[in-house]
C-alpha cells in the first residue's frame, strides 16, 4: 500500500509537469515556429525538476525490494531451522535406537549361554528407598512372569521378581537390604550370602576366616536357596579385614552396574518360596 501510495503521488506529479512543459512547446511552434531562450531554459529546469521529483520514488522502490528481500529472508531461514531441528531430532532417535538394538544383541547374546528360557524386559521406573532400590519392568502375569523368578543383565544377576501384575511386575535388586543370594567363591570354593548392611553396604556374612579370600575373587550363586540357579555372576570380592574372628569382614561389589541399566532378561524359570514342598 505504501508504494502504492508514492508510486501514484510521483506519478501525478511527472504528468503534470510534463502536460505543462507539453502546453508551451506546442503554443511556441503554433505561434512563433520555434522556442525561445526563456522556453528552453524552463524546459531545462522541468527536465531537471522532473528527474529530481522521480528520486523519491526510485528510492521508496529499491527501499520496499530490499524489504521484500529480507523478509522472504528471514522466512526462509525459519524454515531452515525447523528442518534442521526435525533432522537433529531424527538423527537422535536413530541413534538411540541404534544403541537399543546394541544392547538387546547383548542380552540375547547372554542368554544363549543360560539353560532356561527368558524374557527380555524393558525397566520403566526406578524405587528408591531406605531399604535400597527395585524395578518396575514392562511385562507381567499376562506375559508368564511369577514371583521369586531371577532376573539377569549380560554382566551377571540383578535380582528376582518380588510383586507381579498384570502388565507389570517389581524386581528385588541385590542392593535391596532386604535381598540375600546365596554364594560361592569360584577360586576357593568357599560360601557365604552377599547381602546390604544396615549402612548400605555390600558385604558377604558368614565366610569361614581360615579361607583364603583375596581382593578380586569372583562370587557366584551357589544354587541354595531353591531360587537363584547355580554359577550366575554376583559380586567381587573388594576388601578382606578382621581375619581373627569367627567370620572376616569381607566387602564386595555387585558386578552389574545398577545406573546403567535399561534393560534386563529374566529367567522363566518357577522357583518355589519354600523349596521343601
Amino acid at each position: 500500500m505504501f508504494q502504492f501510495l508514492v508510486e501514484r503521488r510521483s506519478l501525478a506529479l511527472l504528468v503534470g509537469l510534463f502536460l505543462v512543459s507539453f502546453t508551451l512547446m506546442t503554443l511556441s511552434v503554433r505561434f512563433r515556429g520555434q522556442s525561445t531562450l526563456l522556453e528552453r531554459s524552463i524546459l531545462s529546469i522541468l527536465g531537471s525538476t522532473i528527474r529530481v521529483a522521480d528520486i523519491p520514488r526510485k528510492w521508496s522502490v529499491e527501499l520496499w525490494q530490499k524489504y521484500q528481500l529480507l523478509k522472504n529472508a528471514h522466512e526462509e531461514n525459519i524454515v531452515l531451522k525447523r528442518k534442521l531441528q526435525t533432522l537433529n531430532t531424527h538423527h537422535a532417535q536413530i541413534q538411540e535406537l541404534k544403541s537399543e538394538v546394541a544392547r538387546l544383541k547383548k542380552l540375547l547374546g547372554a542368554s544363549q549361554n543360560l539353560e532356561a528360557p527368558v524374557r527380555l524386559a524393558r525397566i520403566l521406573a526406578r524405587n528408591k528407598n531406605i531399604y535400597g532400590e527395585s524395578l518396575l519392568l514392562d511385562i507381567g502375569s499376562r506375559d508368564g512372569v511369577s514371583r521369586n523368578m531371577p532376573v539377569m543383565h549380560q554382566e551377571g544377576l540383578v535380582g528376582r521378581i518380588s510383586r507381579v501384575g498384570n502388565n507389570v511386575s517389581q524386581v528385588l535388586t541385590l542392593l535391596d537390604s532386604r535381598s540375600a543370594v546365596n554364594v560361592i567363591a569360584q577360586r576357593s570354593r568357599s560360601q557365604g550370602v552377599f547381602t546390604i548392611s544396615p549402612e548400605g553396604e555390600s558385604e558377604v556374612r558368614y565366610m569361614p576366616h581360615h579361607v583364603n579370600m583375596k581382593r578380586g575373587d569372583l562370587l557366584i550363586s551357589s544354587g541354595l536357596g531353591g531360587i537363584f540357579p547355580k554359577g550366575l555372576p554376583v559380586a567381587h570380592i573388594t576388601k578382606v579385614t578382621d581375619v581373627s574372628g569367627l567370620f572376616p569382614k569381607i566387602k564386595a561389589r555387585a558386578i552389574v552396574d545398577f545406573t546403567n541399566l535399561e534393560e534386563v532378561m529374566i529367567l522363566m524359570t518357577k522357583p518355589k518360596d519354600n523349596p521343601w514342598k
